[in-house]
């Protein structure tokens, strides 16, 4: 198991509680007792939890207080706005003191929106984009959900985003607003021992990509202290343990991928990320995001390297991705994609078409807070060129 001395990060956390290793129940106990909890709304995805024998085994570590739990199943790998709606008259009906997400980032997602609509009323459209409840209800405190992630890299459990799907426009819509960061995340590596090893990659490219972006991102260092040691600690988390858990997936490993996922989530939480997620905002449905984002890394990266801060930063990670240059380090970490059976390029992704690509260059200019968060500025008016040029690398 990974060792103990990694408890102390979560400690420096302030936003959620995080208890992490595969004996819950006693924490989880003391917080539902804590709570005065007496009904549960539990979501979860529509199968997998049952399959392998997860909601069986959360059944067990409530089975010790008096509460009543309700779930609520249908959600889909991407969570789109009616599934919001209905999750939302749900928890109408049902009237809960207590909203439990059980599953991987689409179930967290989904949970952390529907239980914001269901305290703050209207609809999920109304908190679209940054800090919309914040702004509308100041001083507002809604209570917040309970994670159990199933999965091991978007690290939802810990941050203040979720990701919902419009599908009358066809594109991921963003809720971004510290009123949804979980308010305690039970991460139990052994959850996600049943990932298949696509999925085990997905996650694990999606976590690596938050890590190595959030590191990246000079402009945002001083929005917490530990936010750059988090990062580190969970990119040599990956570096050393993502190929164990897709060829020989053991309890060390599992631990360190859920570890890592955990840190990626925290990094995010205070430093944005770049041009891969700005990118791969609208390709849902065509190519798993972790392998998106990840794929998009290494040309955004040689982008980035034009601000000499950046340079600077990325010689850091030489002893992780060796390499004499800010250029060869980059070069490092594509061969260690390639080592994990990431593909070398978009070409082998169909569903990524040339139109495709045109529109997510032409669309770059939508989103300007993004561009100018990247680590290296991109001006809104040369935003097609270089987005373009990225893609066309990848």
């Amino acid at each position: 198991m990974i060792s103990p001395e990694y408890q102390t990060l979560w400690e420096n956390y302030p936003d959620t509680a995080v208890v992490f290793g595969d004996n819950p129940g006693p924490s989880l106990i003391r917080l539902l007792l804590e709570r005065r909890s007496r009904r549960i709304a539990l979501f979860t995805g529509r199968h997998s939890v049952d399959e392998t024998g997860i909601f069986s085994r959360f059944a067990r570590l409530t089975a010790e207080v008096p509460v009543t739990t309700v779930r609520f199943r249908e959600i889909s790998p991407e969570p789109d706005v009616e599934t919001i709606e209905r999750m939302t008259a749900f928890l109408r009906a049902e009237n809960p003191d207590t909203v439990i997400a059980l599953g991987g980032g689409s179930v967290m997602d989904a949970a952390k929106a529907a239980y914001l609509v269901y305290q703050a009323g209207g609809t999920v459209a109304d908190y679209f984009g940054s800090d919309r409840y914040t702004q509308a209800f100041p001083g507002g405190n809604p209570d917040r959900v309970i994670c159990f992630p199933t999965t091991s890299g978007t690290g939802s459990e810990v941050t203040l985003y979720s990701n919902i799907v419009d599908r009358r426009l066809g594109v991921k819509k963003l809720i971004s607003d510290p009123a949804i960061i979980p308010a305690c995340s039970f991460v139990i590596p052994d959850f996600a021992a049943s990932m298949p090893r696509a999925v085990t990659l997905a996650t694990g490219c999606d976590a690596l990509a938050h890590l190595i972006e959030g590191f990246l991102n000079i402009g945002q260092d001083g929005r917490h202290a530990a936010a750059n040691d988090w990062a580190l600690t969970g990119i040599r988390l990956i570096e050393r343990y993502l190929p164990e858990a897709l060829d020989a997936p053991g309890a060390d490993s599992r631990a360190a991928m859920a570890a890592a996922s955990c840190l990626g989530g925290m990094v995010i939480r205070y430093k944005s990320t770049g041009l891969p997620h700005l990118c791969s905002f609208s390709w849902f449905g065509r190519i798993a995001h972790g392998l998106a984002v990840v794929m998009l890394l290494p040309a955004a990266w040689e982008f980035y390297l034009g601000r000499p801060e950046v340079a600077e930063r990325t010689m850091l990670l030489r002893s992780i991705f060796p390499g004499d240059s800010p250029e060869a380090v980059v070069a490092s970490f594509r061969k260690f994609l390639s080592r994990c059976g990431v593909p070398e390029s978009l070409g082998a992704f169909p569903e990524i078409t040339p139109e495709l690509l045109e529109r997510t260059a032409r669309s770059a200019a939508e989103n300007p807070m993004k561009l100018q968060l990247a680590p290296r500025p991109v001006p809104l008016e040369d935003s097609c060129r270089i987005i373009s040029e990225i893609l066309r690398k990848s």
